[in-house]
């Protein structure tokens, strides 16, 4: 902080100098004409002036200068005689630039004053001091933690007593909140974290990275147990981004307390695919991944039903021809189940050959052409099945196809029947 006060005063004298030489220099010239010294200036000028012209008269009288000349040249005299006396006159009124600069200066001096105290109140000078402690403070943490050492928790002690003053006097600013609850979060301070996040979500209610961090801090500060407000937290990141790798471990958490095993293991299992098996936390995720398959399998389990559940929703589907279709036995049927009344892009999608018709076909999450819209991300379907007359998944006009749908994914039953019978108008 200090050095941005450096910086402002180095500023301001240098504004100062180059306002005020000008005109100290400009005064200096000027202010040593007294009044006595201009009258002897004046009485010098006039006696000079006085010789010139009594030999100006001697050389008219001797003839050495006609009397055209002589006039000219006493003209001249006379011109130069007044000159001089103005200069001089000029330079006796310049001594007021003295006071003039006085003047100038006290105001200056008062201007520098009033914008120094408008800054302290309007300015930015606690965010800079924020900004340049937090770089102090990541600088010393990065060097404990090369030297095998813990970072001191007065520099994160410091950092809350900086942002609260900051929120004390501007409590709207989001990002001192969100600040604050992260270096709340690093001490251990979970009751005030998690009061700091709740200030964040009052003014962004949508966000859900601090929806799901939120969760966090309200399970460590309960001990490590999950509650209905943490389950509906998550439910609502997990619901925004299916992908929130904190989200998910607590989700998978929630799951195996209240036994639900194999949800448990699928939540921790698509978190160790998002983050890595070599990420922090993922040898955790993954010792979790085997307690919770051998509660599973001691309570009746089997490998069988648990890579089939790993799998995640499946939807069996009977595909069957209806008489006076025409098709070929070579030609591809496309099965895939699709959002009602939302996206048409597949969210799974199998190719069996007409000549095995009729079949049992499973979809299931697997079979999602991209992860974000699969069989798991939507809760009501409609499964169709089209013989295609190109061979391509595109329906054109002349493909026989059946539907069934719309089909709650929650309440789904073991097993649908899709019966192709419709015939795509021209």
């Amino acid at each position: 902080m200090m050095s941005l006060w450096v910086g402002a005063a180095l500023l301001s004298g240098l504004a100062l100098v180059f306002i005020f030489w000008p005109l100290v220099r400009y005064g200096n010239q000027k202010n040593g004409q007294s009044s006595e010294v201009v009258a002897d200036r004046l009485a010098e000028n006039v006696r000079l002036f006085r010789e010139h012209i009594a030999e100006l008269e001697g050389h008219l009288a001797s003839g050495r200068i006609e009397q055209a000349q002589f006039d000219q040249l006493k003209l001249e005299q006379e011109r130069a005689l007044l000159a001089d006396e103005a200069d001089i006159r000029a330079a006796q009124q310049n001594r007021v630039l003295g006071a003039g600069v006085k003047t100038l200066g006290a105001i200056a001096v008062i201007v520098v004053a009033i914008s120094w105290g408008l800054y302290q109140q309007l300015g930015s000078s606690d965010d800079v001091e924020i900004r340049l402690a937090q770089e102090l403070k990541q600088e010393l943490d990065n060097a404990d933690y090369r030297a095998g050492r813990n970072p001191d928790p007065v520099r994160a002690r410091e950092m809350v007593r900086l942002i609260e003053a900051r929120l004390a006097d501007d409590p709207e600013q989001l990002q001192y909140w969100f600040f604050l609850a992260r270096t709340q979060m690093d001490l251990n301070d979970f009751n005030q974290a998690v009061n700091a996040y709740q200030q964040v979500l009052q003014r962004d209610t949508s966000s859900p990275m601090v929806m799901a961090e939120l969760a966090q801090a309200m399970f460590l500060r309960d001990g490590n147990k999950m509650s209905p407000p943490i389950t509906e937290l998550v439910e609502k990141v997990l619901k925004a981004e299916p992908d929130n790798t904190m989200a998910l471990g607590l989700a998978g958490i929630d799951a195996f307390g209240k036994k639900d095993y194999v949800s448990a293991i699928k939540y921790w299992e698509h978190t160790v695919k998002l983050t890595g098996q070599d990420s922090p936390g993922s040898q955790a995720l993954v010792a979790g991944i085997e307690r919770a398959a051998t509660l599973y399998f001691a309570e009746g389990g089997t490998e069988a039903s648990l890579a089939a559940a790993r799998s995640g929703r499946q939807l069996s589907i009977n595909v069957s021809l209806a008489e006076g279709v025409e098709a070929r036995p070579d030609q591809i049927v496309f099965v895939y189940a699709r959002a009602w009344q939302g996206a048409k892009m597949p969210l799974a999608i199998a190719r069996v050959p007409v000549s095995e018709l009729p079949r049992r076909v499973v979809l299931t999450e697997a079979m999602a052409m991209t992860p974000a819209m699969s069989l798991g991300s939507v809760d009501n379907v409609e499964v169709i099945a089209r013989i295609s007359q190109n061979g391509t998944a595109t329906a054109q006009p002349g493909d026989w196809q059946g539907s069934f749908g719309p089909l709650d994914m929650k309440s789904a039953p073991g097993e649908v029947s899709v019966r192709i019978d419709q015939k795509i108008a021209q």
